[in-house]
């Protein structure tokens, strides 16, 4: 007892005098703000800042939308916030990304900064609010420090850089600190992002030598890394691959060397310059690659040995990427890329049987898609088969394909549906002028038509008596005919999706399948009739030469309607488009010949100008499109509208950023302005409608622009959603308009109901008085009741009198 007593006293006595002598050294107030207020601001910095660099997906991205995905599923190291994937076989080593993917190459010319999610931000203001209380009331703490670097890149990850950059230039001002390289690190790109780059870029420089010196290996990583983000953010690339080359001079990380060594390929790709990109994706194997980068360097090598025309290599270096275990992950992109080199080699039903691998085994991912666009092109391009290329591109339309490939898909659909639209004109308008010289062809085909179509009824009769257990039902029309029309066209439809070779659709199943009409018979003249069928030949002709690559088929058209059609409108038209055709193949002497006859013959005619510059008459408008960066006028106004932008001045920058779009409607800064119209709508003002409508101002207008990639997803989802609340609305107007049909015609049948029981009633005129009795008690009373006329109870509704009979 009593040494329990020794040992408790002995530990209150040195906690007092430990307590004593924190405060007598000056460090109690350390002590107090570490527990009380910057331990828990730090720990949250260092969550939030590890939750926003697993969402990171570039290193590269100088202004990065973190909910951006790459191409086949973003698969590089999550050392620098880059996710992995999960492998096909189902193991746990990652997650591979799903949704609308981006462009390989789009690492260029993000627009916005990271777009963090709501739990994020609100983390960061309690991060910036915890350490403003050090800052405020704890000046002689040394976590003062601490408390301003942290309160700057909380700052900055929030993009607000101005206030972040007197954060970093306050610590600066302190002198010598355990900071003082890093934030000078942070306060350059701080300049960066508020456009004094010359500062930014001389600050990195600083910092690039002073972490040499010190043997500093991350923070060279850093300063390095921000620099060539920027440079090519800027679209300076020759710049960046100096740098590129001088980091990988200086560097003793390996694995850091060959990340920048494959980003030096990519570089040179957007060069044009395939030669040093394959060297620089060759180089990454000299280093200490990731999985991720492994693969992705010999698969982009093993891409440009077949843009240098070294077909066989390629196919090779593929076959080796396909046997090797550890990128069995990656097979899916390996075998899309061997179809595509069998296509080349005209192996045709190599590459359909590889596609449909693909497509089939990798559904959940975007190759499927991919694999479906191919096999669209095959269909379409190759064997000339629009009814299966057309199913492909629909499937590949509504896939998690890339950008590229789903907007291809979506093209071609489009493409198809005016292919199909035009050819079943032609051959209603054929019809209408065969009736027109033929009537008794007419009369029998109406009657034919009656006939399948009294078929086709009884079919959709049939088909609901299987679904109910009185017989009589369909006859006595208690069942809705036109709802089980909508079952039985549903059904054929399904039936024949696929059809089994040798079967052929009844006359019924094609007037389900919409593909028997009844015949008409128009009183448009056979003038008229013709004239419509040359313009719906013209349409058709174009199609073919300047949407599905078919300059044959388009020459046929052509060709028919001056033949077939010489004295209709679109004559000159059809002419000028057959002179364009003579001369992309090279038959000047028929062009020339044509657009000569043109402007000897059609004076009045808009198209007689442009035979001339055809023929060298008139001079060609110059073309004003920009090409150098350093020439575009809009680059200026563009910094001025970014400005206002992160000054949280909106209406001002969205203003700004509209009158850009107008005003230099060709310039590369165009589309990132109606980006951030859409982005301040959408991120600051809340206005989803004007959101929605700028991204797709930006998706129609701007259809090639990287930045399409990351709206896509949005357009589609808002679309859904007003589809959605559409389909809602009919739906409930559908559901009032037979609750009220069905209402009307119950009280039409308890009012015959009341008429039969009425043995004794007199019918007079219409609304005069008819007694009868009614025994509602021992007593006899006599009501008086109002019957109308059959004709005025179908003209009124019934609701008063249903009242009546139920009281």
């Amino acid at each position: 007892m009593f040494l329990e007593k020794a040992k408790k006293l002995f530990a209150s006595a040195s906690l007092f005098s430990i307590l004593l002598g924190l405060s007598s050294c000056g460090i109690w107030t350390d002590f107090t703000t570490y527990f009380n207020t910057y331990y828990n601001a730090k720990t949250l910095f260092d969550q939030v800042e590890e939750e926003i660099m697993k969402q990171k997906k570039d290193i590269f991205a100088f202004r990065e939308d973190l909910q951006a995905a790459s191409q086949y599923g973003g698969r590089t190291t999550t050392q620098y916030g880059i996710q992995p994937t999960t492998p096909v076989d189902g193991s746990q080593s990652g997650n591979r990304q799903t949704g609308v993917q981006q462009n390989a190459n789009q690492f260029v010319n993000q627009p916005t900064a990271p777009q963090l999610s709501g739990t994020l931000n609100e983390n960061l203001k309690k991060v910036v609010e915890k350490c403003s209380k050090i800052l405020q009331y704890e000046k002689n703490s040394s976590y003062f420090s601490d408390a301003l670097f942290i309160t700057g890149k909380a700052l900055y990850y929030q993009q607000e850089y101005a206030r972040a950059q007197r954060k970093f230039t306050e610590l600066a001002g302190l002198g010598k600190t355990k900071y003082s390289s890093e934030n000078k690190l942070w306060l350059a790109k701080t300049d960066l992002q508020l456009h004094d780059f010359d500062e930014g870029l001389k600050l990195i420089d600083e910092v690039k030598t002073e972490s040499l010196d010190e043997g500093n290996d991350a923070l060279f990583n850093d300063a390095s890394i921000t620099k060539i983000s920027f440079l090519i953010f800027r679209e300076e690339n020759n710049a960046a691959i100096e740098e590129c080359k001088d980091y990988l001079n200086k560097s003793k990380d390996d694995e850091i060397c060959a990340l920048v060594s494959y980003q030096m390929g990519r570089i040179y790709q957007l060069l044009n310059d395939s030669e040093n990109a394959f060297q620089a994706f060759s180089s990454v194997s000299k280093y200490s690659p990731t999985v991720d980068i492994d693969f992705k360097s010999r698969f982009e090598s093993a891409k440009l040995l077949k843009s240098l025309k070294k077909i066989d290599e390629s196919e090779t270096a593929f076959n080796d990427l396909q046997y090797l275990g550890k990128f069995k992950n990656y097979l899916d992109q390996v075998l899309i890329e061997l179809g595509q080199i069998y296509v080349e080699q005209n192996r045709i039903n190599s590459a359909i049987d590889i596609f449909r691998d693909v497509d089939t085994t990798y559904r959940q991912f975007p190759t499927s898609g991919i694999a479906e666009t191919r096999l669209g092109e095959i269909y379409r391009k190759k064997l000339g088969l629009y009814d299966s290329a057309y199913t492909y591109y629909s499937r590949a339309a509504i896939s998690m394909a890339p950008r590229e490939d789903k907007t291809e898909a979506g093209n071609q659909v489009a493409n198809f549906n005016r292919y199909f639209t035009f050819k079943e004109e032609e051959k209603d308008l054929e019809k209408k002028i065969e009736y027109k010289k033929n009537p008794e062809l007419f009369v029998r085909d109406s009657v034919d038509y009656e006939i399948a179509y009294r078929q086709y009824m009884d079919d959709v009769k049939k088909m609901g008596e299987t679904q109910t257990t009185d017989p009589n039902a369909i006859n006595q029309q208690k069942f809705d005919i036109s709802f089980l029309e909508q079952q039985y066209k549903q059904q054929q439809l399904v039936l024949f999706r696929n059809p089994k070779k040798g079967v052929i659709p009844t006359p019924s199943q094609l007037i389900a399948l919409g593909k028997y009409k009844k015949p008409e018979n128009i009183k448009l003249t056979t003038d008229s009739l013709s004239t419509k069928l040359a313009t719906s030949l013209y349409g058709l002709a174009s199609l073919f030469y300047s949407e599905l690559d078919r300059s044959d088929s388009a020459y046929f058209y052509f060709k028919k309607i001056l033949n077939d059609y010489p004295d209709k409108p679109i004559k000159v038209q059809t002419m000028y488009a057959l002179g364009t055709y003579y001369e992309t193949h090279n038959d000047t002497v028929k062009a020339d010949s044509i657009f000569k006859y043109i402007y000897n013959n059609f004076e009045k005619d808009p198209l007689r100008n442009a035979a001339a510059q055809k023929l060298g008459l008139v001079k060609k408008e110059e073309n004003n499109s920009i090409t150098k960066k350093e020439e575009d006028p809009a680059e200026k106004f563009y910094d001025a509208a970014e400005q206002l932008y992160y000054s949280k001045k909106y209406v001002e920058a969205i203003d700004s950023f509209r009158t850009i779009y107008k005003n230099f409607p060709k310039s590369s800064f165009a589309p990132k302005s109606v980006y951030y119209i859409g982005l301040i709508y959408e991120n600051n003002l809340k206005m989803y409608d004007s959101a929605a409508t700028a991204y797709g101002m930006l998706a129609k207008e701007f259809a090639k622009s990287p930045l399409v990639g990351s709206v896509i997803a949005k357009i589609t989802e808002y679309n859904n959603e007003k589809e959605r609340i559409r389909r809602e609305e009919e739906n409930k107007q559908k559901e009032l308009e037979a609750k009220q049909k069905e209402k009307e015609v119950k009280s039409t049948d308890l009012n015959k109901t009341i008429v039969n029981q009425q043995p004794q009633a007199e019918t007079i005129k219409d609304e005069k008085v008819v007694k009868r009795t009614f025994l509602k008690d021992p007593v006899q009373k006599q009501d008086t009741i109002k019957v109308p006329s059959q004709d005025s109870l179908k003209a009124k509704t019934d609701t008063t009198k249903l009242k009546r009979v139920i009281k």
